[in-house]
């Protein structure tokens, strides 16, 4: 039996929008689940504090981590608190695989 991840809809609706994309601006998310700028905002930081999404510039514009891949789909151990601490990465700039800003 899965672990539950206790994910709302909201968190939901966000993850399942990053899943599908490479990185989104917070007003996108918005825009495209139909949700509040404030409440995306708000889901975006208690998920990244989770480390199911992670801000990939300075400019807040977030993606789903691995972990939160997870937790979508309901894997266990997902919402673990013993998970490695998430790390930072940015695009590279040819759009290419990411890169280790830390």
């Amino acid at each position: 039996m899965p672990e539950p991840t206790d994910l709302s809809d909201a968190d939901e609706r966000v993850l399942r929008h990053l899943d599908g994309s490479s990185a989104d601006y917070p007003a996108l998310v918005a825009a495209n689940t139909g949700l509040h700028i404030p409440l995306v905002e708000r889901r975006l930081a208690t998920l990244s504090e989770r480390g199911f999404v992670e801000a990939v510039t300075d400019e807040q514009i977030f993606r789903i981590t691995e972990r939160g891949r997870r937790a979508l789909a309901g894997k266990p151990g997902a919402a673990a608190a013993a998970d490695a601490t998430p790390t930072r990465e940015a695009a590279a700039p040819d759009g290419g695989s990411p890169v280790d800003t830390d």
